[in-house]
């Protein structure tokens, strides 16, 4: 079974005193290896709905939303090709709320049921992201980027037990996450980091090809991306690179 050699690094907490970033070079199979695209929304994409700026959704601000798209165009479509060409495992974690886009992908949302939010959260709610914006803002419109579109029998899952289903079936032991947003989706969502740590996976953050829901103020220092991937350094697993990867799974083609 073929495998390639990747590099990381991770963040070593102890001694507390101590501590500091840790590089290593993992040997991974490329048939126990999924490369997953998480959350790969299209708003603001060419073929999306436009950013509408009486919402604060899918990426929050405009400048993260431009950097993702950049990110989709220039390194996680090419990570996903890359990934294909040696025969790894490609798979697309996306939210239920487009469900409604992909009606074939099993949904356990009802949105017939109106969540029980007190009216001080709804007020919240709406102060954060605008007024009905599950229904009114590019949410409720947005699908997955045509450019990390699934190809083939490529899984493309909403939940976490779905996703585990696929990986056991082709005896995945190692994950390495591209998308979004890193201090959000990437961490928490379904399919996302530590869901998936807790199922036993080893994970991996390419940390060039995700951006985290950065503000206008943030954006040019990247403070949301970096924290979080520290916190995925430090308490999930690894993080590497795209350059690596590429070098990685050229070196079984060359």
């Amino acid at each position: 079974m073929p495998k390639i050699h990747l590099p990381v690094r991770y963040y070593r907490a102890l001694p507390i005193d101590q501590p500091g970033l840790e590089y290593d070079c993992l040997e991974v199979s490329v048939k126990r290896v999924a490369l997953i695209g998480m959350h790969c929304w299209n708003i603001g994409c060419p073929e999306g709905p436009p950013i509408d700026t009486q919402y604060c959704v899918g990426m929050g601000w405009p400048q993260a939303a431009q950097e993702a798209h950049r990110m989709m165009v220039e390194v996680i479509r090419p990570a996903m090709d890359a990934a294909r060409e040696v025969g790894m495992l490609v798979c697309h974690v996306e939210s239920d709320w487009m469900d409604k886009q992909y009606p074939q992908i099993p949904s356990r949302r009802d949105d017939h049921i109106a969540p029980a939010r007190s009216e001080h959260h709804q007020a919240i709610l709406n102060r954060a992201h605008g007024p009905d914006y599950m229904t009114e803002s590019p949410l409720a419109r947005m699908r997955r980027a045509e450019v990390v579109s699934t190809q083939g029998d490529e899984p493309f899952v909403f939940y976490t037990d779905v996703l585990h289903e696929h990986l056991k079936e082709h005896q995945i032991n190692t994950l390495i996450y591209t998308g979004f947003a890193t201090d959000m989706c990437v961490l928490g969502a379904d399919g996302g980091a530590r869901q998936m740590l807790n199922r036993g996976y080893r994970c991996i953050l390419m940390r060039d090809a995700t951006v985290g829901v950065e503000t206008p103020e943030s954006f040019p220092e990247r403070l949301a991306t970096r924290y979080a991937t520290h916190l995925f350094e430090w308490s999930i697993g690894h993080s590497t690179t795209f350059g690596e990867f590429l070098k990685a799974t050229k070196s079984l083609t060359e």
